[in-house]
């Protein structure tokens, strides 16, 4: 479903796509190889833990998805700016959850 609703917004011509996190690297890699423009995740509902929300960062760009809009889990995150920080490293550094994790706070 999430991979027809994702062709769809491309057909009607967005440039990107911004959609749900199937669960998986697996079926999200779905979503992403039958789409033409880049996809990327939102946040939705409260995560409960911040390892919860990089874990699924992680695994949507290991399933070819472009990026990121995180809302509600940065906006109500303890620490919003260390955790769009700790986001960008896995982003735009291609470090992993874990290693974010293993550095605590200081990431």
């Amino acid at each position: 479903m999430v991979k027809h609703a994702a062709r769809i917004g491309a057909e009607l011509g967005a440039d990107i796509v911004k959609t749900n996190y199937t669960g998986s690297p697996e079926t999200f890699k779905e979503v992403v190889s039958g789409c033409p423009v880049p996809v990327i995740i939102a946040g939705g509902p409260k995560m409960g833990s911040e390892k919860e929300l990089l874990e699924m960062i992680e695994g949507s760009l290991e399933a070819g998805g472009r990026g990121v809009a995180i809302g509600r889990n940065v906006f109500q995150a303890e620490d919003p700016t260390g955790l769009v920080r700790r986001i960008s490293k896995i982003v735009h550094e291609g470090m992993t959850a874990e290693e974010i994790t293993s550095m605590g706070k200081n990431a």
